[in-house]
């Protein structure tokens, strides 16, 4: 098999597994990858890296939004963006792009988000989503007409990436819960979209003594306005346990096995890869029936409801409540569903999709 070399644009966090694990198994592919920490003019690395067969660009937002938002350096920063899009396929250089959202979850800029959008949707020469609901959605809303490009690689499952040796009573001891109690966790970096806000009024309305919601995660850029919010709806509030700031990984493990339910209120979601990591602890969950999670989870491993309903939080929560007897085995249902979506068989789909273009 002819060796390859790809450079992903933009680099994820060290502390998610996603690109590392894709990385350590494209490389069992004869697949060498080169990850960008310049977000700016990231044509620099293709050049010192040259010739690259393949650029796979991933999160697009950081490649042309400003931190300060500022819609000028934004637009500019775009522009640059593009050219150096253009430059790419002018050099004979495959780009793949992987949508992980459909514009940035702070809709900012939204009019720039689009074009930039659709531009490597014009220039590319393979298109991923996660899902068949993903492809749908992509090719709606960005008029997609090539839909040949477009190709479905679900998202891997976080099964070894982290630690997970505790047991759920000494989880629990640790958190100063009983083992009667149940438990849901809201766990994860806290941004607008994923409603929190939402689940606070919710579980408020639960009235149940042996009920916990535990809240562990840093608040996205350190929002002040998230800080008086979330210190607004937890006043005098019962039952609830915040724990803010970022949670290392050996801490996963923690809140994880001390929960009987995850739940995830988002506002609006593409792809989650949080709920694969709930799966991969084998937990049930509650989430919207919305992108690929109705894909990913099932009725046997989920309560799930419809974005647009009003009381589908609420109606869930309390399913869960009522059955709660059930949630262990919801949780290894969602364990063995997440197996399949090992990260070798992520890697050999890919594999093919970039020999594809070339």
């Amino acid at each position: 098999m002819e060796n390859l070399k790809s450079i992903f644009i933009p680099k994820a966090s060290d502390d998610n597994p996603y690109q590392n694990q894709l990385i350590a198994n494209l490389g069992k592919f004869n697949i060498q990858v080169v990850r960008e920490n310049n977000n700016f003019l990231f044509l620099s690395t293709v050049i010192s890296n040259w010739k690259p067969d393949i650029v796979h660009l991933h999160w697009l937002e950081p490649l042309f939004l400003v931190p300060s938002e500022n819609s000028i350096k934004s637009f500019i920063k775009a522009v640059i963006f593009i050219i150096q899009i253009i430059i790419l396929r002018i050099l004979g250089i495959k780009i793949v792009w992987t949508v992980h959202n459909l514009k940035n979850h702070e809709n900012i800029n939204l009019f720039l988000d689009w074009i930039c959008s659709i531009s490597v949707i014009k220039f590319s020469n393979a298109i991923i989503t996660h899902c068949q609901v993903a492809k749908e959605e992509v090719i709606e809303k960005f008029s997609v007409k090539n839909k040949d490009k477009i190709f479905v690689v679900p998202h891997g499952n976080y099964i070894d990436c982290y630690e997970n040796k505790i047991e759920k009573v000494v989880a629990r001891a640790a958190l100063g819960f009983n083992d009667s109690d149940i438990v849901f966790l809201f766990l994860g970096l806290i941004r607008p979209y994923k409603g929190l806000s939402e689940l606070i009024d919710t579980f408020k309305e639960l009235d149940s003594e042996k009920t916990q919601l535990v809240i562990a995660g840093k608040i996205y850029k350190d929002s002040l306005e998230m800080k008086n919010l979330l210190a607004q709806k937890l006043a005098n509030a019962q039952n609830i346990k915040l724990i803010p700031g970022f949670v290392p990984n050996n801490q996963i493990q923690l809140y994880m096995n001390a929960c009987d339910v995850v739940v995830f209120p988002y506002r609006d979601i593409l792809t989650s890869g949080a709920v694969l990591l709930a799966m991969s602890f084998g937990k049930a969950c509650i989430a919207p029936r919305k992108g690929c999670i109705g894909e990913v989870l099932d009725d046997a491993g989920a309560f799930l409801y419809e974005i647009d309903d009003e009381n589908g939080l609420m109606k869930t929560m309390k399913l869960a409540l009522e059955k709660h007897a059930n949630l262990s085995t919801m949780g290894q249902h969602n364990r063995q569903l997440a197996e399949k979506y090992n990260w070798r068989y992520i890697a050999e789909i890919t594999n093919d999709i970039y020999r594809s273009c070339l």
